[in-house]
């Protein structure tokens, strides 16, 4: 296979204490001939320090006022002359396998636009994502994969690259979308080969999350004819994804009730041990001729009211039992 040319963009915002982490994870890429572009969207005077210290023979650095990171990536990627662009936020890394293994399933994919893997979660939280196989039909329900994924540079530059109006989320979202309205495809590599560093409760997906409605609605104005199209075969994969999620109820307030989430408190409720030794008792009571269970119901009523422990898992009410389908306990 040949030696794959690959441009990493790395925007950085007031992340400049990552930043080296971030150039040296994809310099560090085995078996590939790598250029970065640091893009410091007007960071602060530490940062953008930084992000000129990483300045070398494969790192030339841009720095600009701040337009959002849209507008950065842009950037970054403009003038790069290599087949392959991999777009990766200044607080996160890749492995060293990321752009050999990537550019290894693009080129056996004909038609294919990018190449995406499963995501390592590190920091504050740990964790994985594993994505899907490439769906244009669940990528219009949600977003199947991270930004970070190898991109081929034809692909990127005739939709545009990412929409720099889209400042406040989902503009990768939106590339997708764009590249799957011209029929290419992306290609799943099962592997943990990028890590998202979640350093901070605040992240720019939470927040895009919080706006997710209105975001939405935009992504659906923006492709409308494709939505429009496949309108029936998303309302029915959407139901069913609540469905097998089971999460198809709502509250009063109109918020899903999870029913998932339910079971388990009642298992967990079920699982202690005082509330095992209370059924226990009750069923050996229960099993004796009545005058003797008489007498010990009175003796467990005295034990409650001296046994805090007693007291506390005898008045504990257990979770509501989940219904299923019929509404049935």
């Amino acid at each position: 296979m040949p030696i794959p040319a690959v441009t990493f963009v790395i925007p950085c915002h007031n992340h400049g204490r990552f930043v080296a982490a971030a150039v040296g994870s994809a310099l560090a890429q085995a078996g590939a001939d790598v250029r970065v572009v640091v893009v410091d969207d007007g960071s602060g005077e530490d940062s953008a320090r930084r992000c000129a210290e990483c300045a070398g023979p494969r790192v030339r650095v841009i720095r600009q006022e701040n337009r959002g990171l849209p507008a950065a990536r842009n950037a970054g990627a403009h003038g790069a002359d290599s087949p392959y662009l991999a777009f990766l936020d200044a607080d996160d890394t890749v492995e060293p396998r990321f752009a050999t293994a990537l550019a290894a399933a693009l080129g056996g994919a004909p038609g294919a636009s990018h190449a995406y893997c499963h995501e390592r979660i590190v920091g504050l939280h740990e964790g994985q994502w594993r994505v899907p196989e490439w769906d244009p039909l669940l990528l219009m329900v949600t977003n199947l994969h991270p930004v970070t994924a190898l991109v081929r540079r034809e692909c990127f530059e005739r939709v545009g690259g990412f929409d720099e109006s889209l400042s406040r989320g989902y503009e990768d979202w939106d590339l997708w979308l764009k590249f799957a309205e011209r029929g290419w495809r992306g290609v799943r590599v099962p592997e943990m080969l990028f890590n998202w560093n979640r350093h901070s409760p605040v992240t720019m997906v939470t927040g895009a999350a919080s706006r997710h409605e209105a975001l939405f609605r935009d992504l659906m104005s923006r492709h409308a004819e494709m939505y429009h199209r496949h309108a029936e075969d998303l309302l029915a994969r959407a139901v069913g994804a609540l469905r097998r999620a089971e999460m198809h109820w709502v509250d009063e307030d109109g918020q899903p009730i999870n029913l998932r989430a339910l079971r388990a408190e009642r298992e967990m409720y079920e699982s202690m041990a005082a509330v095992r030794l209370h059924h226990a008792l009750h069923r050996a009571v229960r099993a004796l001729p009545r005058p003797l269970a008489a007498a010990a119901t009175g003796m467990l009523r005295l034990a409650r009211a001296v046994l805090p422990g007693a007291r506390a898992a005898a008045n504990t009410p257990a979770p509501s039992a989940p219904r299923d389908s019929r509404g049935e306990s």
